[in-house]
């Protein structure tokens, strides 16, 4: 079994297209099937196995002489139990062939699947024992259901997981660059009429476009369509993408909103409890608006949510953000376009999913206070009259004392405070800060202090004093703490 994991939108139906012509001109490959949403016999699970004991007929006689022998002695044994299905149409005729060749599976994840570990990989676990010269090339994205299947213990020592994510980024860009200067090419061909310079697209347009993908083929994909509309000039649309640097919106009206809506309805596909969804709205809102990335332990410290919500919510997500199995490294947004999209109502116009920014950062700065609230004097316990150059190895001092989550809200709360709203928690932040001063101010000094970042209390207060004003109205420059 070979599974290759890709997220959402980096290749992994391509390369499982070009895999299979080059098996098929290999004759190795024996059948395939492409699974996809948007075609009802293509997201049935009873389909896979039936199509794929035809394939193998197909192309092999002594395979389809077995499987004529099983279909007389139960004719309707393709509507059968799934490994009903797998053992008489698939294992019986191979085992009793000896044939050897390759069955690839593409977008598993894309079928409908109502069991919590895949049930097409339950069954296969049961019986690929029996099928020592076939080899399986799966490709899904890393949803919960199919990570279940692939690490049941009668699968999983049959398995090589190869994690398209990871794939070394120079020869990924290198791919992309090549896909869009022969898509591009094309299109200059193909509007001959328009009279393209001879050296349309040039080099530097194409690097731009493929440091905007880093490294997602979909975005590439998705801006190539953009650009070879037939109702607009290359040239221009070429130029909306390449001087929109910091903008995905044409990219998302392209096709990649479509993806990342599906992903984000099929995974919470069937939930109806309020609880899911205010963590929803909390836990990737914390991940799209922190101002350093932040690990599922550090989410959890900030946001003071038990730390299997923050696994829960984000296995759901895996498809479309970078989770690492390890809890305490950093959650990583994959690529640009997604935040710009759940930021944005008309690109999410799904309320359950849509990131209203000002109130997400009032949430963010009212639990880093929370947490800054925790603070006393002293907090990293040194001795009295202690300078900083003699303490030794503060960064792990720091980590030691304070936890990465509460050193995160020392830096940052009144950042996230200042793009905050004046709506819905304003009361709530103005009690925050007040306590903050009452209670908190000098140990919080003392921190920055070790940070390194003493000379950036002064510029904090002026965020406070910027937000202050910009909730009450009142000029708070002659305050007094």
């Amino acid at each position: 079994m070979f599974w290759l994991n890709g997220l959402a939108g980096t290749g992994k139906s391509t390369i499982a297209q070009t895999f299979s012509e080059m098996a098929n001109d290999d004759d190795i490959l024996g059948a395939s099937f492409f699974c996809s949403r948007d075609y009802l016999e293509r997201k049935v699970l009873k389909n896979i196995f039936p199509t794929l004991g035809y394939q193998l007929a197909y192309r092999y006689p002594r395979f389809r002489d077995h499987l004529l022998k099983a279909i007389k002695r139960d004719p309707s044994v393709a509507h059968n139990s799934h490994i009903s299905q797998l053992r008489h149409l698939i294992v019986d005729p191979l085992s009793a062939t000896g044939i050897s060749c390759i069955i690839v599976i593409d977008a598993l994840d894309e079928c409908v699947d109502d069991q919590p570990a895949s049930a097409i990989l339950s069954v296969l676990g049961r019986l690929v024992s029996k099928l020592p010269l076939v080899k399986f090339f799966i490709t899904g994205r890393p949803e919960p259901r199919i990570r279940s299947g692939f690490r049941l213990p009668l699968l999983e020592p049959f398995t090589q997981i190869s994690l398209l994510h990871e794939v070394d980024p120079t020869s990924v860009e290198g791919d992309i660059r090549l896909y869009l200067m022969e898509k591009l090419t094309a299109i200059a061909k193909r509007r001959s009429g328009l009279d393209l310079p001879e050296t349309w697209p040039s080099a530097e347009d194409i690097t731009v476009l493929a440091n905007k993908s880093s490294g997602l083929f979909i975005f590439a994909s998705t801006v190539a369509k953009f650009i070879e509309s037939e109702h607009h000039e290359p040239r221009e649309r070429l130029q909306l993408i390449v001087r929109g640097t910091d903008n995905t919106s044409h990219e998302g009206a392209s096709g990649i909103d479509s993806v990342y809506s599906q992903v984000l309805r099929d995974a919470f596909s069937g939930i109806d409890e309020e609880s899911v969804f205010v963590n929803l709205k909390r836990i990737p809102s914390a991940v799209v608006l922190a101002l350093n990335p932040l690990s599922q332990d550090e989410l959890a410290e900030l946001l003071d949510i038990d730390s299997a919500h923050i696994s829960t919510t984000l296995r759901h997500l895996h498809s479309i953000i970078l989770v690492p199995a390890d809890r305490s490294r950093e959650v990583r947004i994959f690529h640009k376009s997604f935040p710009d999209f759940l930021q944005d109502p008309k690109r999410c116009p799904d309320p359950r999913f849509y990131i209203d920014c000002p109130t997400r950062h009032g949430d963010m700065a009212l639990s880093c206070l929370n947490l800054v609230g925790k603070l006393r004097r002293n907090p990293c316990i040194l001795s009295p009259f202690a300078m900083n150059q003699d303490v030794p190895n503060i960064p792990q001092l720091l980590r030691d004392k304070l936890g990465n989550g509460l050193r995160y809200a020392c830096k940052h709360w009144s950042t996230h405070l200042l793009f905050s709203t004046s709506q819905g928690r304003g009361d709530q932040l103005t009690t925050s800060t007040s306590l903050f001063f009452d209670h908190c101010v000098f140990p919080w000094m003392e921190v920055m202090s070790l940070e390194g970042h003493l000379e950036n209390v002064i510029h904090l207060m002026n965020h406070l004093l910027d937000w202050l004003s910009k909730v009450s109205g009142a000029h708070y420059g002659q305050c007094q703490w």
